[in-house]
């Protein structure tokens, strides 16, 4: 409980007795301390709480109006502590995953209907961006939990490797004419700078993934793609002799989220999913 808190506490039990002494011995605290407590209220709000008596104590008007305020407090903050204590023995509540949306179609089917089947009081909210977004939030508190492409060291992230990918060339008839790719990726432009220096090629961008594998399905070009979305495509063959930069598809999340049972689950979900 945090120092203010334990003041609000404090002044309860001092209006409950009107007297320092028997409020001190119900609290365990010294009278000094108790004292000085609440004088220190007094002094953030700006007024007496208490009128002092030779036989004790007596509410002044703005210490009756802080008691009803006080006993709300610690009513909520009482409910709060009973709200954390139940999630942290039960598998519920809302936790935030954020990923890449392509990372997402390969990844999600593997954790997320067991998770939504077998507790059906936790609720997951997915949100969708690139890799260095969804780190940046998670580092943030923004988001609990992130599955990222190639996740940088921070002294505030646990990050597990889930996978292994490859972001290479993919094409229907191994032609280069005309090259696909989306230029927010760090992986698709280095493949692509290093293609440049040896062939020349059209180009057409697209910030989709699953665009890109369409148009590259349907003859447009070779596009620049994660294995595993050219996969998913279906008629793909990977030019052999062309660039390549692999990825490492990681779970990340902050030291912190380790503690309730609801993030336990997911984050066992995750690690055991057949990716």
């Amino acid at each position: 409980m945090s120092l203010v808190l334990d003041d609000i506490r404090y002044f309860n039990t001092v209006s409950q007795f009107l007297n320092m002494t028997r409020a001190s011995e119900v609290l365990g605290v010294t009278q000094p301390t108790l004292s000085y407590a609440m004088k220190r209220l007094e002094n953030e709000l700006g007024g007496e709480l208490f009128i002092r008596l030779k036989n004790g104590l007596q509410l002044t008007q703005l210490g009756e109006s802080f008691l009803k305020q006080g006993q709300v407090v610690l009513y909520e903050w009482e409910q709060a502590q009973k709200l954390v204590e139940s999630q942290a023995l039960e598998v519920r509540g809302r936790l935030s995953l954020g990923l890449h949306p392509s990372v997402a179609l390969y990844t999600l089917e593997h954790f997320l209907p067991g998770l939504h089947r077998d507790y059906p009081e936790l609720e997951i909210s997915l949100r969708h961006g690139l890799s260095r977004e969804v780190t940046e939030q998670v580092v943030s508190w923004t988001l609990d939990f992130g599955i990222v492409v190639n996740p940088k060291p921070h002294p505030d992230l646990v990050i597990r490797e889930l996978c292994k990918d490859k972001v290479t060339v993919f094409s229907k008839d191994r032609k280069l004419n005309t090259l696909i790719y989306d230029p927010n990726l760090n992986q698709a432009q280095v493949v692509r700078n290093k293609l440049a220096r040896k062939v020349r090629f059209k180009e057409v961008t697209s910030e989709n993934l699953e665009v890109v594998a369409k148009l590259v399905g349907l003859g447009v070009g070779a596009g620049i793609l994660p294995a595993r979305v050219a996969k998913n495509q279906g008629n793909l063959v990977e030019h052999q002799d062309a660039p390549y930069y692999k990825d490492r598809i990681c779970l990340i999340y902050r030291k912190e989220k380790q503690k309730s049972l609801a993030s336990k689950t997911l984050i066992q979900a995750v690690l055991q999913a057949p990716l």
